[in-house]
């Protein structure tokens, strides 16, 4: 990562350690860099792909049937028209100037991933040069800090482990409904010498999206349907609807990831620790305990997502997966069909809405960039 754009580092005390804890990153980076179509370094952001990325590309990355194309071309996903990419007038952009929504009705979206310090060279950096600047703010909760990204690094109870994922998906919460939700206040920040302040507008968001490292999404898509749900002020909890093991256990899948309206943050934050959100709990399963504490303190369900044929817009698997998916031919998926076992999967082209959000076990660096050649860049890849 030596030759990402300088940025202001994070804050150090006057004794040389790191302040991180009172660090707010600037979120906003990546969307600028998009919006004015160069880094600061001055080079072409997001850098350019280069068409053997049109190539056949299995789920492994392998030569050979690229079933994850086969399910584009088939569903016909689509970028949302109705989504219109402000351009910041300094500057322009690279994109073509579009039609502009009215700003009433384009909701702010704060994309963010959890994930590891080792996957910044490749994961994330191809997730920072691709969907990420098409959200309004991007922000990684890694394992180390770096200010570029960014991401940042936060405490939570216990070890940093898969087991323990609902720890840190609660400090994630807690760091959004402390810093990215209220747009009523100016937050004071100091420079790096501690000497001088100045005034920075807080960034804040309507909506904030939140899934794993490994997950690709169209924001575009995400922001039109999001703009259907009505005010971000009210509840809104949405995601890919599963129904687990147990009485009244329904959740949205963390692997598809969820979407909160900024309402819901809101109170959210201020119920995480109440004892029917389970705060002390060490459990790898932070999206069944995510709607159990929603549904159990604060009466707030699930949404069907589903577009008006029926067809899923945010997705458990990769493209491919869910456009080959057999019932019942393989026992290892016993589990994905018990879970939706009250409204059904749909098979072949009806697996997934044209408009689709997101998709999961998106693992590799190269598959994030095909997928995204695939889908922003086709003319480039027509045979």
């Amino acid at each position: 990562l030596a030759d990402l754009e300088p940025v202001p580092p994070v804050p150090t005390t006057s004794a040389g350690e790191s302040a991180s804890a009172s660090w707010i990153p600037d979120v906003e980076i990546v969307r600028r860099m998009y919006q004015r179509g160069i880094d600061g370094n001055g080079n072409v952001f997001p850098p350019p792909l280069d068409n053997e990325l049109c190539e056949p590309m299995g789920p492994r990355g392998q030569n050979n049937v690229d079933i994850n194309r086969d399910m584009i071309d088939a569903v016909k996903i689509r970028i949302s028209s109705e989504e219109a990419e402000e351009q910041e007038e300094e500057g322009g952009g690279a994109a073509a100037t579009v039609q502009r929504r009215p700003k009433t009705t384009r909701p702010r979206i704060l994309c963010m991933v959890y994930t590891m310090a080792d996957a910044h060279p490749h994961r994330i950096r191809a997730i920072r040069e691709t969907w990420a600047g098409k959200c309004d703010g991007f922000l990684a909760f890694s394992t180390a800090n770096d200010p570029r990204i960014p991401a940042i690094s936060l405490d939570h109870e216990g070890v940093e482990a898969y087991g323990n994922m609902w720890q840190k998906v609660r400090s994630i919460w807690k760091f959004v409904g402390e810093h990215y939700v209220d747009d009523s206040d100016n937050d004071e920040q100091t420079t790096t010498n501690g000497q001088q302040h100045q005034q920075q507008q807080r960034q804040y968001f309507d909506y904030f999206f939140l899934g794993g490292d490994d997950l690709f999404v169209v924001p575009e898509n995400l922001r039109s349907y999001l703009s259907t749900l009505g005010s971000p002020d009210d509840d809104h909890f949405v995601g890919r609807r599963f129904k687990g093991y147990g009485t009244d256990n329904y959740f949205n899948s963390g692997g598809a990831g969820y979407a909160l309206s900024r309402g819901l943050v809101k109170k959210y934050y201020a119920v995480l620790e109440h004892p029917d959100c389970s705060p002390h709990q060490k459990t790898s399963m932070e999206d069944v305990n995510t709607a159990a504490c929603l549904r159990k303190v604060l009466g707030v369900g699930l949404t069907d997502t589903r577009d008006e044929r029926g067809r899923e817009r945010f997705h458990p698997f990769a493209p491919g997966t869910h456009y080959t998916y057999k019932p019942g031919a393989d026992r290892n998926m016993a589990w994905y069909e018990d879970y939706n076992k009250e409204w059904g999967i749909l098979p072949g082209t009806d697996c997934c809405a044209p408009d689709s959000v997101s998709f999961h076990y998106i693992k590799k660096a190269t598959m994030v960039r095909h997928i995204y050649k695939l889908l922003y860049d086709s003319e480039d890849c027509q045979s």
